[in-house]
C-alpha cells in the first residue's frame, strides 16, 4: 500500500488550475463519518453525494470505538464496487489508481480535517484498511462545475 499524507492539498492543488481567490478562501465542507455498529457491521456516511468543483473542506470523523479507518478518493467511472481489488491483501490495489489522494491511518475516535481541490468528475470515497471495502465502505461522489 502507498503511504498517503494529510498535506493532500498540494498535490491536488499542483494538477489543477487556479481557482479564483474568493473561492478558494470559501471551501466547501462535507462531512465524512465512519461508523462501526453494535453488531460489527462498518459503514461510511458522506454528507453530500453531489458537490461543486474546487476546493473542498472534508471533515473526517472516525466514530468507530476500536478500529482504524482511511479516507481515500479517487477519480473513478465505474460502479463503486469494481474498484481494481487485491485479493490476498483483501483492499484495493491502490497503485492502480492514479491520483488517489487522503488519509490513511486514522485512530478510533479521531477527527481530521482535508482540504483537496477536485476537478469535475465521478469519484469514489472509500476506506481500504483490509476487509472494510468489501465489508461495504464505499460511496460515489459526483463533483459538478461550478457556475
Amino acid at each position: 500500500m502507498r503511504h498517503l499524507s494529510i498535506c493532500a492539498v498540494a498535490l491536488a492543488t499542483a494538477a489543477l488550475p487556479a481557482m479564483p481567490p474568493a473561492f478558494a478562501a470559501e471551501p466547501q465542507e462535507v462531512e465524512v463519518k465512519f461508523i462501526e455498529r453494535p453488531d460489527g457491521r462498518m459503514s461510511l456516511d458522506l454528507a453530500a453525494d453531489r458537490i461543486r468543483a474546487g476546493a473542498v473542506t472534508f471533515i473526517v470523523r472516525n466514530q468507530s470505538p476500536s478500529r482504524i479507518h482511511e479516507f481515500l478518493i479517487a477519480k473513478w467511472k465505474g460502479a463503486p464496487i469494481t474498484l481494481p481489488f487485491d485479493a490476498k491483501a483483501d483492499a484495493v490495489d491502490e497503485d492502480k489508481l492514479p491520483g488517489l489522494q487522503g488519509l490513511e491511518d486514522m485512530p478510533p475516535g479521531h477527527d481530521a480535517t482535508v482540504r483537496l481541490v477536485l476537478a469535475p468528475g465521478t469519484y469514489v470515497v472509500f476506506c481500504n484498511t483490509p476487509g472494510h471495502y468489501r465489508a461495504g465502505m464505499v460511496k460515489r461522489l459526483s463533483v459538478e462545475k461550478s457556475g
